[in-house]
């Protein structure tokens, strides 16, 4: 991998941070998050100024990880930077205590926990209202707080089964597969980040407060787009089409040294493929709106291409699909992601300081603007905060006894 200091990939002067405009700098978030979807929402916030208190148990997140540069230890990194911690032991009479000051200084409660916690810790809705009621609360769960599955345990992956993401991934006559990323776990913490968002608007003209119920398998439902209508409606019920994109004219071919993904869409862009791969066969197949049939005869069509494909390197049929206009691309590793022209001129491949204060942790950048603190604070230490936020001691065994 060609490799470059990370200082060389800091966002231009166009995606330059935000400073006194940031549009959460007078909004504090309290976050009862483990993983991912709670602490990927509030990361989203703090990157827009909000005062970001990761409330912990004495144990910390349960994703954090005592070995440095684990797996474990580089995603906890990578969705908790730029946070402050305050641990609390809610067990505890005294941590209910100090819990009630915090509620009062707080603008937002964000939290996916599994649905009962946060009432059977003290932080549920109804109880927090008391104390607060213009109080923005968002609890994502794997079903939501009045599903019949409400009490399920739900990880990523069960919602990738549930939603279809599954069925749809993979060969068409191979197994179902899941996706190589936690899909759900960070489409649901960006739509809790809306929710907040949403939230926070609402009580700016009515004064009120508000409770987002929401459900991860419905966060993902909103992904399927025309699919339920095939299925309900059409009685077509969506497959599998491997690398192919459903009813599209695009996908995956064999290059001679690795893969390449094409998508000659439109009329113009696939007579200009059948000239690079000097295959005038392939015209009569689409020749105007009306006429298009490549999908019918998919298999015998990809044949011609990829017998055209396989015979070039992947830099040489992207360079001449791109001289004539047909949209395609390699397909990359993360590796080679990472040293992308692009990813490095958007300030996309990061850099924090590590929790432990020695060494840095490579992160993903923000697609938005950011506070310039965004990526010089790493996460915190377990109650790295308490004292300075609550007067407290998180040591003090008699505040916070084991």
């Amino acid at each position: 991998m060609d490799t470059a200091p990370l200082s060389d990939t800091a966002p231009l002067s166009d995606t330059a941070p935000l400073s006194d405009t940031a549009p959460l700098s007078d909004i504090r978030v309290l976050e009862f998050g483990h993983y991912i979807a709670g602490p990927f929402c509030s990361q989203i916030l703090a990157d827009q100024g909000a005062d970001v208190i990761k409330v912990e148990p004495p144990e910390g997140d349960a994703s954090r990880s005592t070995v440095p540069l684990s797996y474990n230890d580089v995603y906890f990194h990578a969705l908790n930077r730029n946070k402050r911690s305050v641990m609390l032991d809610l067990k505890s009479e005294s941590g209910q205590e100090s819990l009630i000051p915090l509620l009062r200084t707080a603008d937002v409660v964000v939290t996916n926990y599994a649905v009962g916690i946060p009432e059977r810790l003290g932080f549920g809705y109804e109880q927090v209202r008391e104390i607060n009621p213009g109080l923005v609360y968002v609890h994502a769960s794997g079903f939501g707080n009045d599903s019949p599955y409400a009490k399920r345990p739900a990880f990523d992956g069960i919602i990738q089964a549930m939603s279809g993401l599954v069925h749809l991934t993979g060969e068409p006559d191979g197994m179902p597969m899941q996706a190589g990323l936690f899909v759900p776990d960070h489409v649901t913490g960006l739509y809790a980040a809306l929710a907040v968002m949403f939230g926070l608007t609402r009580r700016q003209s009515t004064g009120e407060g508000s409770f987002t119920d929401l459900s991860m398998l419905d966060s993902m439902m909103s992904l399927l787009g025309p699919c339920l209508a095939e299925s309900l409606q059409l009685g077509v019920s969506p497959m599998r089409v491997g690398s192919r994109v459903r009813r599209s004219y695009a996908g995956t071919y064999t290059a001679a040294d690795g893969y390449v993904y094409l998508a000659p869409m439109t009329l113009r862009m696939w007579t200009a493929l059948a000239g690079v791969v000097d295959a005038p066969q392939l015209l009569p197949y689409f020749t105007d709106a009306d006429t298009d049939t490549r999908l019918e005869h998919r298999d015998e069509l990809d044949r011609v291409i990829e017998a055209w494909t396989r015979a070039h390197p992947v830099a040489e049929v992207v360079a001449r699909m791109g001289e004539v206009g047909v949209p395609s691309s390699p397909i990359f590793s993360v590796d080679a992601l990472a040293a992308d022209p692009h990813v490095r001129h958007r300030g996309m491949v990061r850099s924090i300081p590590m929790e432990s204060g020695s060494g840095e942790v490579v992160v993903p950048g923000s697609p938005l603007p950011v506070v310039d603190s965004a990526f010089a604070s790493g996460p915190p230490s377990i109650g790295e905060h308490t004292e300075e936020i609550l007067g407290v001691d998180p040591s003090d065994p008699v505040r916070h006894p084991a």
